[in-house]
C-alpha cells in the first residue's frame, strides 16, 4: 500500500509539473504574439553583441509585418567599432536596405570618442544626442529599451 501511494504521488507530481510548463509556454506565446503589426519600437545599444541581437530582432519583426517601425540608436564605443569594422558596416547597410530598419549613430558619442563620421555607412544618420532622441521617441509613443 505504501509503494502504491508513493507511485501515485510521483505520477501526480509529474503530471502537475507538465501542466504548469504548458501553461507557461501558452503565456509566453501569448506575450510574443502581442507585438502590434504597426508597432513602434526602439533600442539603444552600446555593444556589438546587443547590436547584432537588435538587428536580428528587428529583421524578425519586419518579416512578420512591414508596418512595424524599428529603430536602433547606437552609442558609446559601438559607434567607433562600426566606423572601423567593415563587417558591422555591411550589417548596417543590409538591415537598412533589405529590412527597413532605422539605425542611427549618437553624435555625442562621435564627438567624445573622436570618431570620423565619414567612416560610418551613409545609411546610418547621425543624431545630435542619442539619449535626447530616445526620450523624444518615448514621447512619440515608441516602446523603448536601452542596454
Amino acid at each position: 500500500m505504501k509503494s502504491y501511494i508513493i507511485i501515485v504521488s510521483i505520477c501526480l507530481s509529474m503530471f502537475g509539473t507538465n501542466m504548469s510548463q504548458a501553461q507557461t509556454r501558452e503565456n509566453v506565446n501569448k506575450t510574443e504574439q502581442a507585438i502590434k503589426s504597426n508597432g513602434k519600437y526602439a533600442l539603444m545599444v552600446m555593444n556589438v553583441q546587443h547590436f547584432k541581437a537588435g538587428i536580428l530582432t528587428g529583421k524578425e519583426l519586419k518579416e512578420k509585418s512591414s508596418g512595424i517601425d524599428f529603430q536602433i540608436v547606437t552609442c558609446g564605443e559601438l559607434v567607433k567599432e562600426i566606423s572601423l569594422d567593415k563587417a558591422l558596416q555591411n550589417l548596417v547597410v543590409d538591415a537598412v536596405k533589405h529590412y527597413g530598419l532605422k539605425i542611427l549613430a549618437c553624435g555625442l558619442s562621435i564627438k567624445q570618442l573622436g570618431v570620423d563620421k565619414s567612416l560610418l555607412p551613409a545609411e546610418m544618420p547621425v543624431i545630435a544626442n542619442g539619449l535626447i532622441y530616445m526620450l523624444g521617441l518615448e514621447e512619440e509613443g515608441y516602446k523603448t529599451i536601452a542596454f
